[in-house]
């Protein structure tokens, strides 16, 4: 037997499992809906599973989870907004001449503070160029004091 025949066979096996699946899947999808489609065995179905553990069990965990969910969504909306508050936004929505006038405000603020830094930049150049300038004159000193010690 070749392996293509091999593949093949595999092929109608997977094909065979997954029709007798779909099949059952629709067997118990449909004795479902004929159960819930009558109302007097409808009634019996809904109240055995309210009273089932299991059924019981799912619920609170799926309240749980929906108030986790919740709480998540209500704290990232907090720490949200409370940002918002704190970088000067208010807690009432921006007018979107109030927005443009923030970001010119925010752009004018960053230039100044670039050409601040440049300028400290400047600064700090000359003034490690003036130590520099110091530390070879100390060199300088120190070598002339070791040979005149010799």
């Amino acid at each position: 037997m070749t392996t293509k025949e091999k593949s093949e066979q595999s092929t109608d096996k997977n094909n065979q499992t997954n029709s007798l699946n779909l099949a059952l899947i629709g067997g118990v999808v449909g004795a479902g809906i004929g159960l819930l489609s009558s109302p007097g065995t409808s009634k019996k179905v809904m109240k055995s599973l309210s009273e089932s553990e299991v059924m019981r069990s799912a619920g609170k965990e799926l309240k749980r989870t929906a108030q986790e969910i919740v709480m998540e969504q209500a704290i990232n909306s907090f720490r949200q907004t409370a940002s918002e508050y704190m970088s000067g936004g208010g807690f009432l929505p921006k007018k979107r001449n109030e927005q443009q006038e923030d970001q010119q405000d925010k752009s004018k603020e960053e230039e100044s503070s670039q050409e601040q830094s440049s300028s400290e930049y400047d600064e700090i150049k000359e003034e490690n160029k003036q130590l520099s300038d110091r530390l070879e004159r100390i060199e300088e000193m120190l070598k002339n004091l070791v040979e005149s010690k010799k």
